[in-house]
């Protein structure tokens, strides 16, 4: 079992409905409790090992903004155990606009729903995986089908790559740079780039009981958002 998908499992737990990860967007606010996070990154797991057939040498890149289904599938990486990652060659979980963009093998391009609540896309390129459309087929209950070592690559960058230890290690520094104590709920406005996006929307919540409240708007009114959703501390990312 991985160390996110443990620590997941035990935020259910402890947390059940109260709220890991939440969404404002221009078009309503979704709010995903400890049990509906993990659902869907069940579900999204099963759809990895059994639908597109990944394996533990696998690699896969998510560029999904800040919208929810950004921390659904790069958690979704976590649990299963293959490598996250911002470089070529990986399977690309990414946006319709982005896929009828596309230049490499339409099988390699994961298309995910943009939808407030999921529904998914219409009219994806013929030859490319309707991802949002897909996960609908598989359960919600997810039993690892492999351990990951602790040496092996959690995260990848054409920089460094992290373990798990090594990645939980930069996410509390991360968090302590910006002034983000356990359980304090947290704004991110802006994703910044793929390290901080999977440790400040991913892998925080689970290590120090946080809430996240993602962003998603062009022209937001951060003050009264703080206030709406009671953030005690607002992260401001490029």
């Amino acid at each position: 079992m991985s160390k996110y998908f443990e620590l997941l499992q035990l935020a259910v737990k402890s947390r059940g409905p109260s709220p890991l990860v939440t969404w404002i967007s221009d078009i309503g606010r979704i709010e995903l409790s400890a049990v509906t996070f993990a659902n869907a990154v069940s579900k999204a797991s099963n759809f990895l090992i059994d639908g597109l057939e990944l394996d533990e040498e696998s690699s896969i890149s998510v560029e999904l903004g800040n919208h929810w289904q950004s921390p659904v599938w790069l958690g979704t990486g976590l649990a299963v155990g293959v490598k996250v990652t911002d470089e070529t060659g990986a399977k690309k979980f990414g946006t319709l606009t982005a896929a009828q963009g596309w230049s490499g093998d339409a099988e390699d391009f994961i298309v995910v729903s943009q939808d407030p609540f999921g529904m998914p896309a219409k009219e994806v390129p013929f030859g490319f995986v309707n991802g949002s459309a897909e996960v609908r087929n598989f359960g919600d209950y997810f039993a690892p089908a492999w351990s990951m070592a602790s040496s092996g690559i959690a995260f990848s960058s054409a920089a460094e790559n992290y373990t798990w230890d090594q990645l939980v290690k930069h996410t509390l520094e991360l968090a302590n740079q910006c002034g983000i104590k356990p359980t304090h709920n947290y704004g991110l406005q802006g994703e910044g780039n793929a390290l901080t996006k999977i440790a400040l929307q991913v892998v925080l919540p689970v290590i120090q009981q946080n809430s996240v409240v993602l962003i998603d708007q062009g022209n937001p009114d951060l003050d009264a958002i703080r206030k709406q959703e009671k953030l005690e501390q607002l992260v401001v990312l490029s």
